[in-house]
């Protein structure tokens, strides 16, 4: 695992730190986790937006059982 530094406002630390104690985590490993979950979010949305842009009328699609998976 790689280490970051990171800045964060005394009311986030608090308010992490209060998170930590009611989920009986460790800090680290709960920020880790809510990151990770932020990352996996912001993905979702840039591919929902590309999904949208490519979701136009006359775009060519492909049906699933023509897709050759090997």
């Amino acid at each position: 695992m790689a280490n970051a530094s990171i800045a964060l406002s005394k009311e986030t630390l608090e308010d992490l730190t209060r998170l930590s104690k009611v989920k009986k985590q460790p800090v680290q490993e709960l920020i880790e986790e809510l990151v990770q979950e932020a990352v996996e979010h912001e993905e979702d949305m840039a591919l929902l937006k590309l999904s949208i842009q490519r979701n136009v009328p006359g775009a060519e699609t492909v049906d699933f059982e023509d897709i050759k998976w090997d």
